[in-house]
């Protein structure tokens, strides 16, 4: 049975409409760069960080902002999903970028890309604390994070 929007009532159109951007609010940033499907799950602030690196591996490193500085850690989740049209090569590294266009760099990198077929990766980037984060982009491959914040 097909509906058109002129059979629903306005409570039920009200009702379609919220749950429709309910559901979009909610949808996963994502996007393909060379065979990967990479999705943005989560923006997380903190002072004390891992820096594996992705996908994660034996790689215990840490990152601490000291008590004295006016810093934080932003740590972007990242889903990766290796494609089958994925034929391997250097991934650089990802890009942060703030409101105003100010581009951060993170520590951390691509190794062994293919030796999972799906893995969970956190970047961490050092940020003035408070800073209002846009994206994380891996050349013009662009995922927005702006709505991710807690």
């Amino acid at each position: 049975m097909k509906v058109s929007v002129s059979d629903l009532s306005l409570p039920a159109l009200v009702i379609a409409t919220l749950v429709s951007v309910a559901l979009m609010a909610g949808a996963d940033d994502s996007t393909l760069y060379k065979g990967l499907e990479l999705t943005a799950k989560s923006v997380e602030r903190a002072t004390r960080v891992s820096l594996q690196d992705c996908p994660p591996g034996a790689n215990i490193v840490r990152g601490v902002i000291r008590p004295t500085e006016d810093n934080e850690f932003a740590t972007i989740q990242i889903d990766v999903k290796v494609l089958p049209a994925f034929e391997g090569g250097e991934i650089p590294k990802p890009l942060l970028y703030d409101d105003a266009g100010k581009e951060y760099k993170t520590a951390q990198s691509f190794r062994d890309v293919s030796s999972q077929d799906a893995y969970t990766c956190n970047f961490s980037f050092r940020v003035p604390k408070g800073t209002k984060l846009t994206r994380i982009a891996i050349e013009d491959a662009s995922l927005d994070i702006s709505s991710l914040e807690k």
